[in-house]
């Protein structure tokens, strides 16, 4: 039991053993291995990873992975995929939000053999919700969780099911400050037959990463025919989904709870549920554990406030206001009226060229902004100080999308998060 530690000290077993090398003396000492390889970059690291399990264990480690990157909650960039063609072109743009030099993780997700290719749904604290890439969500589909930073991947069992494949809604739940583990939540029904004109029997089943498998949660429940499909958002321990016809719902995790989700006020009209809320509704999305809804407040599109759910989902308050006055008086080109038949009318809106791509918080909240998409051109918008900065422009080989000058919405916009935190 003491030969470990006397022999550290004694000079007589000093004398019996020879001396350990610089090497090994660097490769006995955690703290003085870790100082070293935090600073090596990320293909050297996935390297080092397969040297040993004692390194791939110090690499893998939650704390490793807080000393490279110390702001977990630091949003390093933008992953656009196309609005058009997506499907076709399989290929992703992306847009540095540091200071500091941010590469584009990758150009396409070629990582596993699915003939149909990927896509990505969602990002979640550093993951990627990634499927196959089909453009009918009642087909059954391949889903994967990838992290961009480190190029890992594992891929999840398809829901067992044949009658699984009327996919409504998707989330992934990922919070790596309180497990290495993931689930998946997925809202799907066993047929669309329409129930006593009430709408669709939908069951919830959920896959979690610890048991390699999915199960039903709750019972069966009925949403209108017509409900809204997509990816959902990840905030406060639950999965949000928004819909522009119904009821707006969150699926809290760990409680196995679905329960419908408040809505800040739609200014335009307010007569008409759909229209009001297409018309009114700009962005929806999480930083920094705030979850953000964006509304539009005047009619020439150029004024909206930025709201903040409560915690306990009391409702939302507005926490900044954005008057795009300045940044369209500097950028002319976004003057350009828009057409209400264009896919990108409601996000686009009917008088000036723009997307919200995200609205960023930052740790210091005066530095906080949000990242618009203007014809050719992203610009980053100082929510406190209303100051803006152009981020880049798009390369020559862009193009304007089915005559439109907007190449991506909200929709298509997804948080690049630099994290080597175990996930699986």
């Amino acid at each position: 039991m003491g030969f470990g530690v006397a022999s550290r000290f004694s000079t007589t077993s000093c004398s019996k053993f020879p001396a350990m090398s610089s090497s090994e003396a660097v490769a006995s000492n955690d703290d003085l291995l870790t100082e070293i390889l935090v600073h090596l970059p990320i293909k050297s690291l996935m390297k080092f990873k397969c040297i040993s399990k004692h390194w791939q264990s110090l690499i893998s480690s939650p704390g490793f992975s807080r000393r490279r990157y110390p702001d977990y909650h630091l949003v390093s960039g933008l992953i656009l995929r196309p609005t058009y063609d997506c499907v076709v072109k399989k290929e992703y743009d992306f847009v540095p939000l540091k200071y500091t030099s941010t590469t584009a993780p990758f150009r396409s997700l070629t990582f596993v053999n699915i003939p149909s290719g990927l896509i990505i749904l969602q990002s979640c604290n550093g993951l990627l919700l990634c499927a196959s890439s089909i453009s009918d969500w009642n087909i059954p589909c391949d889903y994967c969780i990838y992290n961009p930073t480190s190029h890992e991947f594992v891929t999840v069992p398809p829901l067992g099911d044949e009658n699984s494949r009327f996919i409504r809604r998707i989330g992934l739940a990922y919070d790596p400050a309180k497990s290495s583990h993931f689930k998946i939540v997925c809202i799907r029904s066993d047929s669309l037959e329409v129930i006593q004109n009430a709408g669709i029997s939908y069951q919830i089943e959920v896959y979690s990463s610890q048991t390699g498998s999915w199960r039903l949660s709750g019972v069966p429940f009925v949403l209108p025919y017509n409900s809204q499909y997509g990816a959902g958002v990840f905030w406060n321990g639950a999965i949000h989904w928004i819909s522009h016809c119904h009821a707006c719902l969150c699926f809290k995790v760990d409680e196995e709870q679905l329960q419908e989700m408040p809505m800040p006020p739609l200014t335009r009209d307010p007569a008409d549920r759909i229209a009001g809320f297409m018309r009114s509704f700009v962005y929806f999305g999480e930083s920094r554990e705030h979850l953000h809804f964006v509304v539009n407040v005047d009619n020439h599109s150029k004024k909206f406030d930025v709201y903040e759910m409560q915690r306990d989902y009391s409702g939302y308050f507005v926490k900044y206001r954005v008057d795009l006055d300045v940044i369209i008086a500097a950028f002319p080109e976004m003057d350009v009226p828009s057409d209400e038949d264009d896919f990108l009318f409601f996000y686009a809106f009917d008088c000036y060229k723009y997307s919200i791509l995200g609205i960023i918080r930052e740790a210091n909240d005066e530095e906080s902004y949000m990242v618009l998409h203007i014809p050719g051109k992203v610009i980053r918008y100082k929510l406190n100080d209303k100051t803006f900065t152009k981020i880049c422009d798009f390369h020559p080989g862009h193009e304007d999308v089915e005559g439109s000058q907007l190449e991506f919405t909200r929709l298509h916009a997804y948080h690049y998060m630099e994290t080597l935190a175990r996930f699986g």
